[in-house]
């Protein structure tokens, strides 16, 4: 049964997004600092200016973000929330899904 969207539940799904986008924003932090150190590294080897470094591991570390952020929120698909859960339902539940994946 469809539930109205009602503040309260909207803002239970938020928080569970929100803390989890944290969590993660930190661990892409991590990683694109990580990243971004070994490739301004090399590249200072190499003889690169800092504003190439820069130029190159910055865009690196966005992608890292963005490909980071997906994960909290596939994390509170299906999660129990007391009263709802978030699901995906398919429009026409005759006709089978192309994308079967998980």
């Amino acid at each position: 049964m469809e539930l109205e969207v009602t503040w309260k539940r909207a803002v239970r799904v938020w928080w569970a997004y929100l803390w989890r986008n944290i969590i993660a924003v930190i661990v892409a932090m991590i990683l694109g600092g990580i990243a971004g150190f070994f490739i301004g590294f090399i590249l200072g080897i190499m003889g690169a200016s800092v504003q190439t470094v820069q130029y190159i591991t910055a865009p690196i570390g966005g992608i890292i973000g963005l490909l980071i952020s997906i994960v909290p929120m596939k994390m509170i698909l299906a999660k129990d929330y007391g009263e709802f859960r978030l699901v995906l339902l398919q429009k026409n539940p005759t006709e089978q899904s192309p994308d079967n994946t998980n």
